[in-house]
């Protein structure tokens, strides 16, 4: 029997996805300040993430850790751009870089070290 759509996504990210894409559309309708290519790489680089991690294919995939790791510290250096140095983004955008490399280890070894995972007994 083949699966269907449902077995196949996640509801609870999908919604979060739409409800994103209300916001960002609401903010482009509504604001009278220029959009900037920050805040159109931010909005983008969430579109994307947020829309491929909607798939279960895409969050048990081998890479999806490490694919985290990188959007997050994108997501923090992209802010830090956006908002101009700030300590506690730059040291957001350090741990976010750390996590890199953790994950980067993480996926070369088959380890899992420094990840925080569910305990699914």
């Amino acid at each position: 029997m083949p699966s269907t759509v449902a077995d196949r996504i996640s509801l609870p990210r999908l919604v979060i996805f739409v409800v994103l894409g209300v916001i960002a559309a609401a903010f482009v309708v509504t604001t009278d300040r220029a959009i900037t290519v920050e805040y159109v790489s931010l909005t983008v680089l969430v579109a994307i993430f947020f829309g491929a991690s909607i798939f279960d294919a895409v969050r048990e995939h081998p890479l999806f850790n490490l694919a985290s790791a990188v959007y997050t510290a994108l997501l923090f250096g992209l802010l830090t751009i956006i908002w101009g140095p700030n300590v506690f983004i730059l040291a957001l955008t350090g741990l976010a870089v750390v996590g890199v490399a953790v994950e980067l280890y993480n996926y070369r070894h088959g380890t899992s070290y420094l990840r925080v995972e569910p305990d699914n007994r």
